[in-house]
């Protein structure tokens, strides 16, 4: 792949200015804002979309969608599945009716080993100051102060936890900080000003006027009184929304990127999808304009969003709605469309970044949201020079070469789980058809009915064959004890393959009881993880 930044610096384009997303509430619906960078119109930021980024990113995703779907299945209990290429996705297994299908799910056990032992370490922050003067010394004393606060803010318990259940299904996790602008953290009601001066009569929000002696962006004057609606003489009011911290922990069905790049470090930019229902733009201050403008839609047409958005109607017994009924599902769900999100790192075109949003499929719409979130715009959020933060973080279970996905624990056991699987069913064949005990009745002998009840009289002629011939009761023979032997070795090799020994179970090894040998095999059972610890 081409360098990015070649690609983008090729010249500058000519300026050009964004449109305002029209909303009744604002006075200033038909104004225009310019963009940053040079401005680019909304076709221009469509086709860097739709000809470079999407194609970019969402190729060749499906080899790895196929394998973090099947993880993610066989851990919510649906493992009798095969992939069939015509349908593009995993499929129940067409088998006799007869067949068992049991599920000894290790899958979900060695997650939840691992999610334990990962849970136990009580991440923290050491703030040092990086120099010796006074300033550093107190920034760094109030940030360390200030991290247990931000801990409980950004709701960090239950982030670590999400983050801890992808990393280990299907081997990457990643995090996202930023300051959520979504209307169910309220709202802020911003009054309008209008400059005095009788010749100007500006109307600017008070959010803009800052200082302890604002003045008038067209004017230079410095009083203003409360804008008035002519027509209702009540003030002018703008609603905006408010903004709250987070840190969300996200799969890589909601993250896109180029997968030709070696190192999450190296990539150009990022995409984050999201499913937005038609609720959420109907009740959003701003984008309630564009409801007429989208074609809404039942389900995503992105496979990786379908799939993601798909999981919350899958329960632990691996069944959905789909597999229960036929044209259950989406036909009763909300109609929604998909939301790409892109985040661009600076490059020569953009040297603060690029920060733009897309509605929909192609050809798609452009948010909007200059005043409330800066979006599109370079990226938000600088560190105290001003250069431009990138505020995503990836960690990868197992480091792969060569490549930013890493691989999980689950890779290595779904092999042995299905031989598991397997040799469980024929187990219970074996017990069915030739354990249970059965009886031998010769010709002749009419009797009527064998029923095997407690206390049953069986009535034959003795006569027949001098007596000798009478119903007989032939013991079943049961599995044999190398079947057993064999179950043992698949779960010891299960044990092995995903390093969730007995000692990290909480289980005492056989022999052992001085606490420095217990000690000694935790470390050496945890000694595998160094490299996700890190």
């Amino acid at each position: 792949m081409a360098d990015m930044n070649a690609l983008f610096g090729m010249g500058n384009p000519p300026a050009s200015r964004f449109q305002n997303t029209p909303t009744p509430d604002s006075p200033h619906a038909d104004d225009e804002v310019t963009a940053p960078d040079g401005g680019y119109t909304d076709e221009e930021l469509l086709a860097l979309w739709n000809d470079v980024i999407r194609p970019q990113s969402f190729t060749e995703r499906w080899v790895f969608e196929r394998q973090w779907m099947r993880n993610i299945y066989y851990v919510l209990g649906r493992q009798w599945i095969e992939y069939q290429s015509r349908y593009g996705g995993w499929r129940d297994k067409r088998m006799a009716q007869w067949i068992p299908r049991p599920v000894t799910n290790k899958c979900k056990e060695t997650v939840q080993a691992i999610r334990a032992m990962f849970t136990a370490i009580k991440l923290g922050v050491n703030v040092r100051p990086n120099g010796a003067s006074p300033e550093n010394v107190s920034a760094a004393a109030t940030a360390d102060e200030l991290a247990p606060v931000l801990h409980e803010v950004h709701e960090m318990n239950a982030n670590i936890s999400e983050f801890d259940f992808w990393l280990i299904v299907t081997g990457n996790a990643f995090l996202y900080t930023f300051v959520d602008y979504d209307i169910k953290h309220g709202v802020d009601i911003i009054t309008i000003e209008q400059c005095a001066n009788p010749e100007c009569g500006e109307l600017t929000r008070s959010d803009k006027l800052v200082g302890p002696m604002p003045v008038c962006p067209k004017c230079g004057g410095n009083e203003f009184q409360d804008a008035v609606n002519p027509e209702t003489g009540e003030p002018i009011q703008e609603r905006k929304p408010k903004g709250k911290p987070m840190t969300v922990a996200l799969s890589p069905l909601e993250l896109a990127f180029p997968n030709s790049y070696p190192r999450f470090s190296e990539l150009p930019y990022v995409v984050r999808q999201r499913w937005r229902t038609k609720r959420y733009y109907q009740e959003h201050p701003i984008l309630k304009a564009l409801v007429n403008q989208i074609v809404w839609q039942k389900a995503p047409s992105d496979q990786s969003l379908n799939l993601f958005k798909s999981l919350a109607s899958h329960n632990d017994l691996g069944l959905s709605p789909t597999y229960l009924a036929e044209g259950s599902g989406s036909q009763d769900q909300e109609d929604g469309v998909p939301e790409y999100e892109v985040q661009m790192k600076p490059c020569t075109t953009y040297p603060q970044g690029l920060v733009f949003r897309v509605i929909g499929d192609k050809p798609g719409i452009i948010v909007h949201l200059e005043d409330t979130e800066a979006i599109p715009g370079p990226l938000p959020y600088t560190d105290a020079e001003g250069n431009p933060l990138f505020t995503f973080a990836h960690a990868a279970y197992e480091h792969v070469g060569g490549r930013v996905l890493g691989s999980g624990p689950l890779d290595l056991i779904i092999q042995k789980q299905d031989q598991l699987n397997q040799l469980d069913s024929m187990i219970l064949l074996i017990i069915q058809r030739m354990s249970n005990p059965v009886w031998l009745e010769p010709k002749g002998m009419e009797v009527e009915r064998l029923t095997g009840m407690p206390g049953l009289v069986i009535k034959y002629d003795w006569r027949i064959s001098g007596g000798q011939a009478k119903p007989e009761r032939i013991e079943g023979i049961g599995p044999h004890q190398s079947l057993f032997a064999i179950r043992e070795q698949y779960l010891k090799d299960i044990e092995e393959l995903a390093g969730t020994f007995d000692i990290i179970k909480g289980a005492k090894p056989t022999g052992v009881e001085a606490f420095s040998a217990l000690q000694l095999l935790v470390e050496r059972s945890q000694s595998r993880f160094s490299g996700t610890f890190q």
